[in-house]
């Protein structure tokens, strides 16, 4: 094959493979961060923050080791944001 003709090969894969990007990304669209999901949240935030609470109770017992490293991430985390506000100032 000729240079020019990978060349516009290649092309036309990536003009495909974004076209696909798109679709998928619409498609995705309806599921992921809708009115819906804020709607439920609104009206069952008990409920929600009854199933949280169980959760948590349960990792305390099955797994308290990925508990642990939940709360080090967070306080990284923390921590890390904290120093970036501090030297933008």
């Amino acid at each position: 094959m000729n240079s020019t003709d990978e060349i516009s090969e290649m092309k036309q894969k990536i003009e495909k493979m974004e076209i696909y990007i798109k679709e998928l990304e619409e498609h995705l669209k309806k599921y992921t961060n809708n009115n819906r999901h804020l709607k439920y949240y609104e009206n069952n935030k008990e409920v929600v923050k009854e199933r949280t609470k169980n959760y948590m109770e349960k990792m305390k017992v099955e797994n308290p080791e990925k508990l642990k490293e939940w709360r080090r991430n967070y306080y990284l985390k923390k921590k890390e944001k904290i120093q970036s506000e501090n030297t933008t100032i």
